[in-house]
């Protein structure tokens, strides 16, 4: 009997050695590198006396994958007389009866690796590409890939799942990586080694964290009720703890923004060094790589510090602001967020807007509120969601809209939803839009909700536009 900490050859160069339970994808540009890869890993996993599963899907056919596998395998034709590895085309593994079932797909490769160990196996090596995946199935599919990397741990096997490069977009990359132990890449020829991210140890630490935040936000409540005279500092705690509790539970889209350009700035990094290498060095290209280099780190730094500010907790400390400047700064920050659940944002910017007296990191934390409102109210919608932010001059007030597509509100209830800890949704505190009021409030604005007519509802607020008008420096 094999132990699960066993280490085995994964066969290929940049992965080496790996234990069982290990779950890992790459990501390849061409099919030769796509062939070659998976001969490499399945040679190994026969030739020390794994059972494996090759599940194709283009580029690859199941009579392309037995041929290779005959040409690259010394005495193939001995284990195929023992049936030690099966082939399976894509379609007819993901989608038996035209649909993609997680529940389903996760008991094959569990009835795969208990037959295996019965025959004498020494564990379940297997494969599956994701050609067939359409967009649609994304969101089902991720949930899988997650159920799969929770599932094999401690377990004799070793998966291995992969994506075409040309098919993936920065965010959908980024997702997969997520949840994998690991990922490498296979381009041109030339193994990359993406990165090893402790996903599971960090999504534990999170969850205690947003758990021991709400826990704090009841307690610090109860002792608003008992104590008014602390109000206001109750209030700058509570949304302190809003703000960290709502950066908890968007840590994988903030990874997303910060992975971005950090990869971006190692793929640059790269080929300055190439350029610099060669043997008459091309020093405009690399010249050119270098400032793509420094321009992405500094956006890293730039979301950094955006994301650092929010955990700070201290006094007031207000400034002339440009709202506008402001919309967008979040909506960087949030896009992430929106293309998780494939919604658009929209901006009616009016040109020349004064700009107001505020604490920046209150005013961010409310149109993080509004906006993950709107996001939350559409996600489970039917239509197409669209967020659409305005911003006018109306009375000598600066008013902000955020208006959603989404579900609406409650009948009757426009105020209730400002009531502390009133939510509609299931893991919501209740906080967000109070503590929004309270922060407007203070800055001398007002914020309401109103029904669109039609599908969704839009938050207004508005700011005093004559004390910035008052202080800003006259122009000479």
């Amino acid at each position: 009997m094999t132990s699960a900490t066993e280490i085995r050859r994964s066969g290929i160069s940049v992965v080496g050695d790996r234990p069982w339970g290990t779950h890992f994808c790459n990501f390849y540009e061409s099919r030769k590198d796509l062939l070659d890869m998976l001969l490499s890993y399945f040679k190994a996993g026969l030739e020390d006396n794994e059972f494996c599963v090759w599940v194709v899907s283009d580029p690859l056919s199941p009579r392309e994958a037995w041929d290779g596998l005959r040409e690259a395998v010394p005495q193939f034709d001995h284990y195929l007389s023992k049936r030690s590895i099966e082939v399976f085309d894509g379609q007819d593994w993901y989608l038996k009866g035209g649909t993609f079932d997680s529940n389903r797909v996760m008991t094959s490769w569990n009835e795969k690796l208990d037959r295996a160990l019965d025959r004498g196996y020494a564990g379940l090596r297997g494969t599956g590409n994701t050609a067939w995946l359409q967009k649609k199935d994304w969101k089902a599919f991720s949930e899988y890939e997650q159920l799969v990397n929770d599932s094999v741990a401690g377990r004799s096997t070793i998966l291995l799942c992969t994506y075409s490069l040309n098919s993936c977009g920065a965010n959908e990359l980024l997702d997969v990586v997520a949840t994998h132990q690991f990922a490498t890449a296979r381009r041109r020829g030339d193994w990359e080694l993406i990165e090893t991210p402790e996903l599971k140890q960090a999504k534990t630490e999170i969850k205690k964290m947003n758990d021991e935040l709400e826990s704090r936000v009841l307690q610090r409540t109860k002792e608003l009720e008992a104590a008014n005279q602390r109000l206001s500092q109750a209030q700058v705690e509570l949304a302190h703890i809003n703000r960290v509790t709502t950066m908890g539970e968007l840590a994988a889209s903030i990874a997303h923004e910060i992975k971005q350009p950090i990869s971006a700035a190692s793929i640059n990094a790269g080929t300055c060094l190439q350029c610099l290498q060669r043997d008459v060095p091309d020093l405009q290209e690399a010249s050119e790589a270098a400032t793509r280099v420094v321009q992405a780190v500094t956006r890293a730094g730039d979301v950094i510090s955006e994301i650092s500010s929010f955990f700070k907790k201290g006094v007031l400390r207000r400034e002339l602001l440009d709202v506008n400047e402001l919309v967008r700064e979040m909506i960087v920050l949030l896009r992430s967020e929106a293309i998780r659940y494939s919604i658009s944002i929209r901006t009616e910017l009016a040109d020349n807007v004064p700009r107001v007296l505020a604490d920046r990191v209150q005013l961010q934390q409310v149109f993080m509120n509004l906006m993950l409102n709107g996001f939350d109210a559409m996600k489970e919608s039917d239509r197409r969601g669209e967020l659409t932010i305005k911003s006018e001059v109306c009375d000598r007030q600066l008013l902000i809209s955020v208006r959603d597509t989404g579900l609406g509100l409650p009948p009757d209830q426009a105020e209730h939803v400002f009531d502390a800890f009133f939510t509609t949704k299931g893991n919501g505190t209740g906080m967000g839009l109070p503590i929004s009021r309270s922060i407007i409030e203070s800055h001398g604005g007002r914020l309401w909700a109103t029904g669109n007519g039609g599908p969704g509802a839009t938050f207004h607020f508005t700011l005093p536009a004559e004390t910035a008008l008052a202080q800003a420096p006259s122009s000479r």
